[in-house]
């Protein structure tokens, strides 16, 4: 019998679920791509890629938040995602979100600053300051101006500009959903242009196989 924590017999409670509904929708589609009422084309393989992806996601950044720091390591609070907040001593999924959403405001420039969040006082503050570094938080770049006819989109092209596409536009690519689409524009925002069309992958819920059913009808336009 696996020797699970709390956290972990959580993840893989969540997983488990996710499992079912996954086999379920499988015995409701199957065989083959059809129409439901309401819903238009669905395609059986796309949608319970993009569950089994999140399930595996799921449990890799659980995973990550139940990894111990090591002997001297240090977790950079004004970068650092939920999951490796989450790896500090005490800090739990509600605080790491509240440590992220006062960064936003404001980074933190030394154990002190950890005070402006809700549940934190001087004793907690103290007590996690070994385990912390402050380093400036890195700016949110923006998608830099693309022209219309770049060497990735020529002129005339009927692809969709993954750098330039609106929600509405990516959500026609298959297996690309409301979420997906979301995550797409936001990762654009965050971290810039899509250099290539594969880059796309660096969209958490993406992989190779999901961007193989939309690759040719995609280009991305030079950053």
């Amino acid at each position: 019998m696996w020797d699970l924590n709390r956290a972990e017999r959580k993840a893989l409670g969540a997983a488990l679920v996710l499992v079912g509904v996954s086999v379920a929708t499988r015995t409701f589609l199957a065989p083959g791509a059809g129409r439901v009422e309401g819903l238009g084309e669905i395609d059986p393989a796309t949608d319970l890629e993009g569950i089994e992806g999140e399930v595996v996601a799921a449990l890799t950044r659980e995973q990550r938040a139940q990894t111990p720091l090591a002997d001297g390591e240090q977790i950079d609070v004004n970068r650092a995602p939920a999951d490796e907040l989450r790896r500090l001593p005490g800090v739990g999924p509600s605080l790491a979100e509240a440590l992220i959403e006062e960064r936003e405001r404001a980074p933190f420039r030394g154990a002190a600053d950890l005070e402006r969040v809700g549940g934190v006082g001087e004793v907690t503050a103290r007590r996690l300051a070994p385990y912390l570094r402050f380093e400036p938080a890195a700016p949110r770049s923006r998608p830099a101006p693309v022209a219309a006819a770049s060497t990735g989109c020529p002129p005339g092209n009927a692809r969709i500009d993954l750098n330039r596409a609106d929600r509405e536009q990516l959500e026609s690519l298959s297996g690309i959903g409301p979420a997906l689409a979301t995550r797409i524009t936001e990762d654009r925002s965050a971290n810039g242009p899509f250099e290539i069309p594969e880059a796309i992958t660096r969209v958490r819920g993406i992989g190779a196989r999901s961007f193989a059913r939309f690759r040719e009808r995609v280009c991305a336009s030079a950053p």
